[in-house]
């Protein structure tokens, strides 16, 4: 990729993909595990996507948790709302599936579930 400080802005990228796809609110992103490794494309890791609204108030119902990994070679993106345990998980990769967050069975998808397919689509278009 095309930065020198590349952790930092990863995750800038990453927080503007949610301000896009969740508007009007503002995003931020800690880093919880893993790595991402640019020079061989290795990446395994599990970030947290934090809300705010313009006056910089917590928003944490629309927080986030994103897990970035490849398998077999492609990309999959796993995100699921970090405070809303009960909500489906988003299983991007080759295909898109919904899956119940209790029993990991591909389920319908939420109301919402446009704003997080964009989120993941925008998200593998900065890495690919």
């Amino acid at each position: 990729m095309f930065f020198e400080d590349f952790d930092e802005n990863f995750n800038t990228l990453i927080a503007k993909s949610a301000d896009l796809t969740n508007k009007p609110f503002l995003h931020s992103v800690v880093k919880i595990s893993g790595e991402y490794e640019k020079d061989n494309e290795d990446i395994d890791l599990t970030v947290n996507i934090l809300c705010r609204d313009n006056d910089g108030k917590r928003l944490d119902i629309y927080d986030l948790e994103l897990e970035l990994f490849r398998s077999n070679s492609e990309l999959v993106l796993v995100i699921s709302k970090l405070n809303i345990s009960s909500e489906p998980i988003l299983w991007s990769g080759v295909k898109t599936i919904w899956m119940n967050s209790n029993n990991g069975k591909k389920c319908s998808p939420p109301k919402d579930s446009s704003r997080l397919e964009n989120l993941a689509t925008r998200i593998k278009n900065f890495i690919s």
